[in-house]
């Protein structure tokens, strides 16, 4: 992907260096995949125009590998496509070249079926979620697990600040984190939150202000968030998929979480800060990174709420941050828990540890030092890119 495109810059900075560390060139698609990223929520079922704008993707990245292809052999096709950004049959012409194709994909708990067609074609369907295999393989595919990791050249401790005696919080308001948070603060734990959703004046997020905003797209009616038409459409969604009675219990849910979502934002705003323009530099500020780990099962309020390991698990002990996350199995498998990075279970459990730490800076350090060394040894891209390659049996 060219970084310059749609938020490509977020993976290559992660990947690139990593890559270009362990000796391998990279060739860097220039196909935009944004038009196709309009409609990447999208699992299947494509409008006719939306079908051609990834024909016409697929076409000019299939041009670009021959291409390169024939210049010098390619070794990897390395991707992070969702079913709106290529045609999936394209893989075969480029299977038939002779080189081999990974796709990587980090939502598969909760969004798995916006890849699931491009999982089934390539030659290795690259999941960070140990507990996604099973839906890999329900559709054919062949999952190779690899959990994500952190470039210490990016994140890494930052020792010319003033630490605060205070938690923060770096991310968007999401699933459950605003009532975690929220509990924290009318229980007197001093945060700072930063990032999009918690104040009143957030910014915007969309390529333009709601009253601009278009209603159809390439075949597609759009509908705005927070308006009446969005609202009755999510119900008649939820109606066919769940029945009448599952469907109106769900619906009414939905009506009660927004109605606290309001109550508790005067309690998030008053502690927000904006944006964090330098991770490393705001984690080394406060006693305590906080993160949460709940997504919900269908993306929606009011269904299930899933806790998997995320990418800030790995960048934070990575800044030397006394690290504070929702509990997973999976992730006492990259670090001991109490020792190198803390856990919890639920509010009060959050709340009694973050209650600790503040008050135990000396336990804080252990954990900081501790989970530092562990991510810095075993937790880096490299070692990530070196196990996916043994996977798949690249050299």
């Amino acid at each position: 992907m060219n970084r310059s495109y749609f938020y490509g810059e977020l993976w290559s900075n992660n990947f690139y260096p990593t890559l270009q560390q362990l000796g391998h060139e990279i060739i860097e698609s220039q196909v935009d995949l944004l038009p196709a990223s309009r409609f990447m929520q999208i699992p299947d079922n494509f409008t006719t125009q939306e079908q051609e704008v990834r024909s016409q993707i697929t076409q000019k990245i299939l041009d670009e590998v021959r291409q390169a292809h024939h210049q010098k052999p390619i070794d990897l096709f390395l991707s992070y496509f969702y079913n709106s950004h290529f045609d999936p049959a394209g893989f075969e012409e480029i299977h038939q070249l002779g080189i081999p194709t990974v796709n990587f994909y980090c939502n598969s708990i909760y969004q798995f079926e916006l890849v699931s067609q491009i999982a089934a074609k390539v030659n290795f369907s690259w999941h960070a979620e140990k507990d996604a295999k099973q839906s890999y393989l329900k559709v054919g595919a062949n999952p190779v697990w690899v959990q994500m990791g952190a470039d210490p050249d990016v994140y890494h401790p930052v020792t010319d600040v003033t630490r605060q005696p205070k938690a923060c919080f770096v991310g968007q308001r999401y699933a459950d984190r605003d009532r975690l948070l929220a509990h924290l603060i009318v229980n007197q734990i001093p945060v700072d939150i930063y990032g999009s959703g918690w104040s009143y004046d957030s910014v915007n997020t969309h390529d333009q202000p709601p009253e601009t905003q278009p209603n159809e797209y390439l075949g597609r009616q759009l509908l705005q968030p927070g308006k009446f038409r969005s609202y009755a459409y999510t119900a008649w969604e939820i109606l066919k998929k769940e029945g009448i009675i599952n469907g109106i219990q769900r619906t009414l849910s939905q009506l009660h979480y927004r109605k606290q979502t309001r109550q508790i934002t005067p309690i998030l705003a008053s502690v927000a800060r904006g944006f964090a323009r330098n991770i490393s530099e705001t984690f080394a500020q406060y006693e305590i990174v906080l993160n949460f780990s709940n997504v919900w099962a269908d993306s929606r309020p009011g269904s299930k709420l899933i806790p998997h390991v995320r990418l800030r698990d790995f960048e934070a002990p990575m800044c030397r941050t006394c690290y504070l996350t929702g509990y997973t199995e999976e992730i006492g498998e990259f670090y001991e828990l109490g020792k190198e990075i803390d856990t919890y279970r639920s509010p009060d459990e959050l709340l009694d540890k973050s209650k600790f730490y503040l008050n135990h800076p000396s336990m804080a350090e252990k954990l900081r030092e501790a989970g530092y060394q562990r991510a810095l040894h075993e937790h880096t891209w490299k070692r990530r890119f070196e196990q996916l390659f043994q996977q798949i049996d690249l050299q």
